[in-house]
């Protein structure tokens, strides 16, 4: 066992490295997502926007549609995390998230046809557009659930959440954690 004056000193460096990071826990509607999203993209101007230090759109369409499949199921899916920011007019910066937000952009604009689902089998084959329309009404009327960092938070601190969230999924190539960093 450690003993106290270690043990202080632990807790010392804790305090003195513990960041304050502004947030509230928002919940939008896919619809309004990749509304947010497509509204602007070709002119770098909308609402909901990848900033540079994301990596390249990577999941390939077997993962999409996975995450499609999870929604229309109905479970649960990680948090998105968004950061505003002063510096682009207030716009929602994606920190985490970019992946899931562009592969239901693709869906809901028909550009993505669900491949290699396993409990919805029958939906292979499927782009949005195949869907019955209350299930479309369904699908973009399902809400997710998201972190968002105020303007308050630092370009540090959006690089440290987007690095320490990065480290436990895909593993970043090389240049991505550069351009990350």
């Amino acid at each position: 066992m450690k003993s106290k004056k270690y043990i202080d000193l632990a807790e010392a460096q804790v305090y003195e490295e513990q960041i304050y990071v502004d947030f509230d826990t928002r919940e939008f509607t896919i619809e309004y997502i990749v509304d947010k999203y497509l509204k602007g993209v070709d002119t770098d101007q909308n609402d909901i926007y990848v900033p540079d230090y994301q990596r390249e759109f990577v999941w390939d369409a077997i993962r999409q549609s996975r995450l499609i499949e999870s929604l229309i199921l109905g479970l649960p899916i990680p948090l998105i995390f968004l950061a505003e920011n002063r510096d682009k007019d207030n716009r929602l910066e994606i920190v985490d998230g970019s992946q899931r937000i562009r592969t239901l952009a693709a869906f809901v604009s028909n550009d993505l046809e669900l491949i290699g689902l396993e409990k919805l089998e029958k939906l292979n084959g499927f782009k949005y557009e195949d869907l019955s329309s209350s299930r479309q009404r369904k699908f973009r009327n399902t809400p997710l659930r998201m972190i968002v960092l105020s303007d308050k938070a630092t370009d540090d601190i959006r690089n440290e959440i987007f690095e320490r969230i990065n480290r436990g999924s895909d593993l970043l190539q090389a240049m991505e954690k550069r351009k990350g960093i």
